[in-house]
């Protein structure tokens, strides 16, 4: 991914970034909404601190986030390196996949319809957003309850 993915012309971050094949593991474009306001800040801040870094403006064809030898990541580099952080954060069975896992699962728990969670995924199928799904006993009860009034 580069800056100018994330930055429009003018230097602000922008409200969608396409992730392109290249960038990202399975080789799937897809759009993600940067509508976080917590991770537009870290990011905000990330991008200054490369700018003070740099002694001035982005170079918009440079990698946006750079790994010690000052090149990018690679997808799976990428990968690895949030596996360290999690490890870090003392989260031994995170990883970017059940960050997905979880995504997916809070979206369905909020009501969001399964088309839109798919789309947000970038699966070419629903049925591949159903098994991120992760089942949830306390949803299925109170699906049932609602169900169960309505009759």
């Amino acid at each position: 991914m580069l800056v100018r993915d994330v930055l429009t012309t003018d230097g602000k971050v922008k409200d969608e970034v396409l992730l392109t094949r290249a960038t990202t593991k399975g080789g799937k474009q897809r759009l993600i909404y940067l509508t976080n306001k917590e991770v537009r800040r870290a990011l905000i801040a990330y991008l200054d601190e490369r700018r003070a870094a740099d002694a001035g403006p982005l170079q918009p064809a440079s990698a946006l986030f750079l790994s010690r030898k000052g090149g990018g990541f690679s997808p799976n580099t990428m990968q690895m390196l949030f596996k360290r952080m999690y490890r870090a954060a003392g989260l031994d069975q995170a990883s970017s996949h059940s960050g997905r896992r979880t995504f997916a699962t809070s979206l369905i728990e909020r009501g969001v319809d399964i088309k839109a969670v798919s789309s947000l995924m970038g699966h070419s199928t629903v049925a591949m957003t159903a098994r991120y799904v992760d089942d949830n006993p306390i949803r299925l009860r109170r699906v049932c309850e609602e169900v169960s009034v309505g009759v």
